[in-house]
């Protein structure tokens, strides 16, 4: 009788083993070949959406005070304030009231004006040796920042002074800003004409005459 090898079955075994994992491993790689191409997965654009931010409400603006507009060419007469050697000699619209309204500063209003929501006149002198640059800068640093001024456009500025728009205590204001220097560079007083819309021309006009005709004294 012929008998086995213990060898012989095992190369049998693991013959028929690998058979059948070949088979299985042909039939499934065939299975992934034959199958479409599959498309990556990729995030899609999301529209962007702009943050949203609180908005302002717009300034509340009244009429204007019905009274005669500024008009140009107002007679003028020459005055003087403080004293030498920090004065200040300028000429006035004639017949306008002169109020000091705090230290270092003076205004003028014309007759029969009910409030100072119309037009009026500022003269400020400005102490130590800041820079017309600078004093005109923090004069719109002031207006930028104070709470009760609203809406504030700067329509033109250089070295000399600027002309602006805001809204305060519910008016529209127009303001004709000007400083004076001795030397050219460093400010002395700021001279300042402020209105209604109607009044701009003849502000424009007496804002002028006033810096051409004011001296140190």
């Amino acid at each position: 009788m012929r008998t086995r090898r213990p060898g012989t079955v095992v190369v049998a075994v693991v013959a028929v083993v690998l058979a059948v994992v070949g088979f299985a491993g042909g039939a499934l790689l065939a299975g992934l070949l034959d199958e479409e191409p599959r498309a990556l997965a990729t995030a899609a654009p999301v529209p962007a959406v702009s943050p949203s931010y609180p908005a302002d409400p717009p300034a509340e603006v009244v009429a204007d005070p019905d009274t005669p507009a500024l008009e140009p060419g107002v007679r003028t007469r020459p005055v003087e304030i403080a004293v030498a050697p920090y004065g200040l000699r300028l000429p006035v619209p004639v017949g306008w009231t002169r109020s000091d309204s705090q230290l270092g500063e003076w205004k003028w209003f014309p007759p029969d004006q009910p409030t100072d929501n119309a037009f009026f006149l500022r003269v400020r002198l400005i102490g130590g040796t800041q820079t017309r640059s600078s004093a005109l800068q923090q004069r719109l640093d002031d207006l930028g920042g104070a709470s009760s001024v609203e809406d504030l456009v700067v329509e033109s500025r250089d070295e000399a002074g600027f002309t602006a728009t805001y809204v305060l205590d519910r008016y529209r204001r127009v303001a004709m800003e000007r400083f004076l220097s001795v030397d050219g560079d460093t400010a002395y007083a700021a001279i300042a004409l402020v209105g209604r819309e109607r009044d701009r021309r003849g502000m424009a006009d007496l804002v002028e005459r006033i810096v051409r005709g004011a001296t140190t004294s």
